[in-house]
């Protein structure tokens, strides 16, 4: 539009006059997206969309890319007419329009500058050549030679004659095409994209006599890619997948707000092995918008899943709290069996009252079928220790100064109405060779470098571990 004019406001610019380039708009009927998100901040978006080609060379817009493509990974495909097209260079525009690049671009060339008034003035308007914008200012040099220095607080908005060379309402990858054929295609552009992400998040609930809860799983999907995916097919990828980040062209960021959906609708995800990962494929098509936090279920909720509730004292992680931890196993079964990404475990249990209240969460790692999860969800309010050294002697005969001798007691106190067991892990350095001489309480050797005591406790009571161990290196 070389004769429009272009109005906007200095702050919020609102352009009113613009003509965009909707040839190849993604809403056209016959055009899909499918989203593969990797749980690494990053994505694999594929497009099909109808394009009008010309034959021989063509200029080709595919708009409404996401701002944070890697335009290096694009890749096209003509799916209606195989190698009848092809790709000779790619521009990747992302000077967007805004405020500053508009004035950026015209500084040298001719503005309408309409000023505020106060009362029943109603404002001035000054043309003239724009020679700088900087400092909250615009410096203007009028018809009559004079250069004028207008504040951006003084002014109502401005006007251009022509959007400027150069800058796009929306990232767009500009092609130089070359087509056999002429006539409407329909083509598939792949590309990968940063700032998409998904993580899974678990709920346990937790039954009266703490040996069982329901299980139940969600993805949370957030996308800050620049782009929104309208009935997408989805996919998301657990696994430590490799990448050569390198840095973008451009910081694109948009400030808008983020929205939070949650979605709990039939035909959820399907999990099955993908290489040396596991894919997970929702099974209906969803909306991810631009700058949204969505939520799907992710797992049908398993109920009554077995769990161990466990008491465990960790001389070397913590010398004054015992903790509690849960274990269960990830078994079909138990309504579960497939194969569990990496999240936070949120864990819950009913009161009295039938609310639901939080006890505690941990993270699990990516875990597959049949494995055994542990969740530490907290300390133990009414056991404490007291751990001490009772006596230490090193060895003095010739030749084996390097071996050491030691007594030890770890005094649990059970303040809870009702009896407990507590698992004493005794952690040694693993450079050393050790050996459990006496003990008051069973014990085994868990691994090379632990030492676990069972003390059983009853309601109200207290009861001491005492055991002495030689080391030698």
């Amino acid at each position: 539009m070389k004769n429009s004019l272009i109005v906007f406001a200095i702050l919020l610019i609102p352009i009113t006059v613009f003509a965009a380039d909707d040839s190849n708009k993604p809403a056209a009927e016959g055009n899909s997206v499918a989203v593969t998100v990797y749980n690494s901040n990053f994505g694999v978006v594929k497009e099909q969309r109808l394009m009008d080609f010309q034959q021989g060379l063509n200029t080709v817009k595919f708009t409404e890319v996401a701002s944070s493509i890697d335009p290096t990974s694009v890749s096209f495909e003509s799916i209606s007419a195989p190698g009848k097209i092809s790709i000779l260079e790619q521009n990747f525009e992302y000077d967007l329009v805004g405020t500053s690049s508009l004035l950026e671009k015209y500084i040298d060339k001719p503005v309408i500058i309409f000023v505020k008034g106060s009362g029943a003035d109603a404002g001035t308007t000054t043309e003239g050549i724009l020679l700088a914008a900087r400092d909250n200012n615009l410096i203007l040099k009028d018809d009559n030679g004079l250069i004028q220095i207008i504040s951006f607080e003084s002014i109502k908005n401005i006007s251009l004659r022509s959007l400027p060379e150069g800058l796009v309402t929306k990232p767009t990858l500009v092609w130089m095409a070359n087509s056999e054929i002429a006539g409407k295609e329909k083509c598939q552009v792949t590309y990968t994209t940063n700032d998409i992400n998904w993580k899974a998040d678990y709920s346990a609930i937790l039954n009266a006599d703490e040996n069982a809860f329901n299980f139940s799983g969600w993805v949370t999907i957030d996308n800050k890619s620049g782009a929104a995916y309208k009935d997408a097919k989805i996919k998301l990828i657990a696994g430590d997948v490799r990448r050569i980040v390198e840095q973008p062209p451009m910081p694109m960021k948009d400030q808008m707000y983020l929205y939070k959906t949650r979605e709990m609708v039939a035909a959820g995800f399907e999990e099955k092995p993908f290489m040396e990962y596991h894919l997970y494929t929702l099974g209906r098509p969803s909306t991810i918008n631009n700058n949204q936090t969505k939520q799907i279920e992710f797992i049908t909720p398993a109920e009554n899943v077995p769990a161990k509730k466990i008491f465990l004292y960790e001389h070397d992680k913590n010398a004054e709290k015992v903790q509690v931890k849960f274990e269960f196993e990830n078994k079909k079964e138990f309504g579960l069996g497939i194969a569990l990404p990496k999240g936070k475990v949120r864990v819950f249990k009913k009161d009295t009252d039938g609310s639901l209240e939080f006890v505690g969460e941990d993270e699990i790692d990516h875990t597959p079928n049949k494995d055994k999860l542990s969740l530490y969800i907290g300390d133990a309010f009414d056991i404490t220790v007291e751990y001490k050294i009772l006596d230490s002697k090193v060895s003095s005969s010739i030749g084996d100064r390097r071996s050491r001798w030691e007594s030890r007691s770890v005094e649990l106190r059970n303040r809870k109405d009702t009896a407990v067991t507590v698992f004493v892990d005794e952690k040694f350095s693993p450079w050393v060779n050790w050996k459990i001489d006496d003990s008051t309480h069973p014990q085994i050797k868990k691994d090379a470098a632990t030492a676990r005591f069972t003390v059983e406790i009853p309601a109200d009571s207290t009861a001491t571990l005492q055991y002495s161990v030689t080391q030698k290196w």
